[in-house]
């Protein structure tokens, strides 16, 4: 498979190498006439005195705007006033054409005959304009979020293709407001137990607005002058505690470590001597032990309970997610009798330590709604383009 894959890469990397240095000649031939332009007068920057890429260059500019001007004629015969679109982009298409030409060397330039086609670019980029203008009333006077953001698409055609046409811009602001969906966040307690009052409030602190899109809003605390498209209820069905526990576990640690030097012995006792006559010394390696009796401070806090999708309009539940947290406080220190180097440093860290003060349930859910903010951003994040629709 690996084999397979890698073959795979080469092929298209062999393609988009030999796509590369295909020849404006190539491209000519195979109609691929702004390309074969631009890759002339690329070379002809560089060369000007090259008459292969010259040549070239003449033929693919006159066959292209033979059939630019060829199709505006045929549309503008053709008398759809949707046309105009195309009409415009094909006279920003022939200006830009030339205006490429027009940056070579005066002997190439001189070769080639130009025309102003701005009369013409004016008039098909306001009639173009005013298409697309008139096809964004349409959709924003038949209703509905679908038809606003047909609107919306209309009228940014019309602004990029004439910027401040008209007043396109406030349209296109009451499109984009009436196509887009809101949804609110909100908390419901089913688990029987009393929640502290700070929950809720904490809960709604979850950053949504970066989820934001263009068609898609969240807001976790209601707006008044909203009429809401999507609920997304944080349905709590399950808050426990566990016991706060204390647990003892004792073993026995034991290490080799250097205390001090000693003199090196021979076979018959004696100490060993170097080639200056000096006695040699070598580590002295004991191994010491100690007794550790470590402990662990243990409590958690369980929030359970699901993320339900609720459709306003129809006032159907459309998906549901289960959730569930746990928040963990868990403390560790130890004791120890016996040689106190017989301990790593993490055991030296931990006989530092002492017991500590349980942390109290309120504690224990701040936590808890934490990682609830984390995990119900998460599922939200994963369903935004279902709310989009």
């Amino acid at each position: 498979m690996a084999n397979q894959i890698q073959k795979t890469a080469m092929f298209f990397l062999l393609a988009l190498i030999v796509a590369s240095c295909a020849s404006s000649e190539k491209m000519l031939q195979r109609g691929q006439y702004d390309r074969a332009i631009e890759r002339s007068t690329d070379r002809l920057m560089k060369r000007p005195n090259d008459e292969k890429e010259l040549r070239v260059l003449k033929e693919a500019f006159e066959l292209a705007n033979m059939f630019d001007r060829e199709r505006i004629e045929f549309l503008e015969m053709e008398g759809r006033e949707e046309s105009w679109i195309e009409i415009y982009l094909l006279y920003e298409q022939l200006n830009d054409r030339q205006n490429r030409v027009r940056r070579l060397p005066t002997q190439i330039r001189n070769q080639f005959e130009f025309f102003n086609y701005n009369e013409q670019i004016i008039e098909s980029k306001a009639s173009a304009a005013d298409v697309s203008y008139r096809r964004g009333i349409e959709f924003l006077e038949q209703g509905g979020r679908d038809n606003a953001r047909r609107a919306f698409t209309e009228f940014e055609r019309a602004h990029s293709i004439y910027p401040g046409y008209e007043d396109v811009l406030q349209y296109r602001d009451i499109a984009e407001r009436e196509g887009r969906t809101h949804a609110l966040f909100v908390v419901e307690n089913n688990s029987g137990m009393v929640i502290p009052e700070f929950f809720d409030a904490e809960i709604r602190k979850v950053t949504l607005s970066n989820l934001n899109t263009r068609w898609i809003h969240f807001d976790t605390w209601e707006n008044r002058n909203l009429d809401y498209d999507y609920f997304l209820v944080l349905n709590l069905t399950q808050i426990a505690f566990s016991p706060e526990s204390i647990n003892n576990n004792t073993h026995s640690v034991s290490q080799e470590i250097q205390d001090g030097m000693r003199y090196e012995l021979d076979e018959n006792g004696n100490v060993r001597k170097d080639s200056l006559g000096n006695d040699i010394r070598v580590p002295n390696m004991v191994t010491v032990s100690a007794q550790i009796t470590e402990t662990v401070q243990r409590k958690a806090a369980l929030v359970a309970g699901s993320l339900d999708f609720y459709d306003t309009e129809t006032d159907q539940l459309i998906r549901t997610d289960n959730l569930s947290v746990e928040a963990i406080f868990e403390h560790k220190f130890a004791q120890y009798s016996g040689d106190r180097r017989a301990l790593s440093s993490e055991l030296q860290q931990m006989v530092r330590g002492e017991q500590v003060p349980f942390p109290s349930n309120e504690a224990m859910m701040m936590d808890a709604t934490q990682l609830l903010k984390d995990k119900s951003k998460s599922i939200v994040r994963a369903n935004r383009r279902v709310l989009e629709r």
